[in-house]
């Protein structure tokens, strides 16, 4: 069900309601979304709800057009709150992703020139005539001081952790993986039987396709500190060698030039193609600075663990709604 709060078209399979028959139009999509499954016909190859079962459905109406009003606030200043918190989330991610192209991409880290190396409140290195260096590995131009490297040489990929058979464990699967920003679905609980293992501050990439070229990426943040996950075995997880680099290598792994990279290097038969992360290891990059990388991480993290606690707490938010939503459908609460 969705709310839809201006102009719209709805695709030819969608039911819609613009008639409300004097009941608070809010209130009703809530009524509706605490239906349950709907029974569907099966007498087509594609399955859907008949709209005449629909209008003979038995549903249980509070009339008080006023309670009504009540309710549809309640659930509403809720909802309002997740929006908001995914709003300042989506403006963070922004935010990491415009710092790391003007440090990384561009070259204009913030630098100064008297002591000649990165300061927080330096002038733009490149933009402010900074030296520039033709690479032959990397075929083209990156700041002096700067050496071609390779992914592997700032990250360990797949990193060993311990987490034996059949414990119970959290689980992020596929599924849980957002193809923008960063943060997963709340974990689930399972046993361990295999998987890709990780804690948090790890990035986990999708490997296969289509899961890779769409994007699917996490920062791992939702995990009980030192607790060790599990998720899907088509995961790649990249950690800092020797420090947290956790906003680095988010950007990266969404970066083109690396997605570019891997799926243009996927290998396996159509439909089942993977990359390897012995492949996506050797993935060439200019090597910022440790002093730049570590500078990056201090403003960059802040912005993952603002985003981290948003999730955390839209979490509580939707299981606080989803538990109050049938029970004030059904009268068994009240608004005052």
């Amino acid at each position: 069900m969705h709310f839809i709060n201006g102009k719209y078209w709805p695709h030819n399979t969608a039911l819609y309601v613009t008639t409300f028959k004097g009941n608070n139009p809010k209130y009703i999509y809530y009524l509706l979304s605490c239906l349950g499954r709907i029974r569907t016909s099966d007498k087509s190859a594609v399955p859907g709800v008949n709209r005449n079962e629909l209008h003979e459905m038995a549903v249980p109406v509070i009339e008080d057009k006023a309670q009504q009003k009540k309710i549809a606030t309640v659930l509403s200043a809720l909802d309002a709150k997740i929006d908001c918190n995914n709003r300042i989330n989506a403006e963070l991610t922004a935010m990491a992703k415009t710092l790391y192209d003007y440090w990384f991409v561009q070259f204009d880290f913030p630098f100064d020139f008297a002591s000649g190396k990165p300061a927080q409140n330096g002038t733009p290195y490149k933009s402010s005539g900074g030296k520039m260096v033709y690479n032959p590995t990397l075929k083209r131009e990156i700041p002096a001081g700067w050496n071609a490297g390779m992914a592997s040489d700032l990250f360990d990929f797949n990193p060993p952790l311990i987490l034996p058979k059949n414990t119970e464990a959290s689980y992020v699967g596929m599924n849980s993986l957002p193809l923008t920003g960063f943060m997963t679905n709340p974990p689930e609980r399972k046993l361990f039987s295999g998987g890709m293992k990780f804690q948090n501050d790890d990035v986990v990439v999708a490997r296969i396709t289509p899961c890779l070229e769409n994007g699917k990426t996490a920062l791992i943040s939702l995990l009980e500190d030192g607790e060790v996950g599990f998720g899907s075995t088509e995961f790649i997880v990249l950690r800092g060698k020797n420090y947290s680099l956790s906003a680095f290598a988010s950007q990266l792994s969404r970066s083109a030039s690396f997605r570019q990279f891997a799926i243009s290097n996927m290998t396996g038969t159509s439909g089942r193609k993977r990359i390897d992360a012995s492949t996506l290891e050797t993935f060439s990059l200019p090597l910022p600075p440790e002093e730049l990388l570590l500078k990056y991480e201090e403003t960059a993290s802040s912005f993952y663990k603002r985003m981290t606690n948003n999730t955390k707490e839209n979490h509580y938010l939707t299981q606080l709604r989803d538990w109050l939503l049938p029970m004030l459908m059904n009268g068994q609460v009240t608004v005052k």
